[in-house]
This record gives structure tokens, sequence and C-alpha cells, in this order.
């Protein structure tokens, strides 16, 4: 099917942004083991509970319009989640901070991802009128954002410095 429209972009959109989570939880479940830093750890778990949330959102508004999830692949994250894992899984590292070091970075890129997803949602949300939906998503993105800076604080109080002296 053609997209002719912007309510139908705004669909797709959003069927691609909840596989792209979909997608990046099952990546951040295997990198979980890899951190070995247990603040990191938990910021990892954090962030899959509010990637679940945000798929929460997501199903909801699609539901409002008598869509469902479908069955999109997000081509963009399955990049970006197979990168990660290469990256951090299979790559060797000479000390384990260096490991999460990488972690935190293909960890931002997919978590970026997801915040252009979202604005971009809310963006196409509040052009159509669907001001709700769109406060809602920008609330997701917003909470992404956090997430994103809780990586950035840990990157930088201590795991960057500790892959330093390495």
């Amino acid at each position: 099917m053609a997209i002719e429209n912007l309510k139908q972009l705004y669909i797709a959109e959003l069927k691609d942004l909840y596989d792209a989570n979909e997608q990046a939880n099952a990546t951040v479940e295997k990198l979980i083991d890899a951190a070995s830093c247990s603040d990191l750890q938990d910021a990892l778990k954090r962030s899959i509970e509010g990637t679940k949330e945000g798929n929460a959102a997501i199903k909801s508004i699609l539901d409002s319009h008598g869509e469902g999830v479908g069955n999109a692949t997000c081509k963009g994250m399955k990049g970006l989640t197979k990168e990660a894992e290469e990256h951090v899984l299979d790559e060797e590292f000479g000390d384990d901070s260096v490991r999460d070091a990488m972690l935190i970075s293909q960890y931002q890129r997919m978590a970026h991802y997801a915040i252009t997803g979202y604005g971009t949602v809310e963006a196409f949300a509040k052009r159509l009128g669907d001001f709700e939906n769109a406060a809602t998503l920008e609330e997701c993105k917003e909470k992404t954002m956090e997430g994103d800076l809780r990586f950035t604080k840990l990157a930088h109080a201590s795991i960057n410095e500790k892959a330093m002296a390495a």
C-alpha cells in the first residue's frame, strides 16, 4: 500500500518506532550481562522498562486510530542493534571499563534514534490535530532523553575515567 497522506505516514512511523523499540530492548537485554558496572546494569534495566512503557503508549495510540502494531521492520534500528552487538559482545577488550564505555556509546546511538523517532511522530500528531497523543509522544521522548542523560552522567562520573586509566 502506498503512503498517500500525513495520517498514513504517521501510522507507518508509529509502527516503525514500535518495532525499533522492540529490537532495541532485545539487544539491551543481551548487553546487561556484558556490563561490568552495576550502575550501568541498573541503567540498562531501567531503560528496558522505559521502552516497554513507550511501546505501550504507541500501541494505545495505534489502537485509538483503529490500527494494530503490525509487522513493520525498522531497518535503521536493525543496523544499530547489529552494530551494538558486534562492538560490545563480539569485540575483545583488554579491560571491562573499556567495554562499558563502548556499551554506553552503542546504547546512546540506539536511544538517539528513538528520540528522533518520537520527535517525528509527535510533530506529525500535532499537525494532524492529534494533540492528546502528541503530548503522550512528547512525554515518551522526554523520558527517553532523561534516560540518555543518565548514561552520559555514568560515562562522565566514572566509566570513561576508568577506561582511560586502563
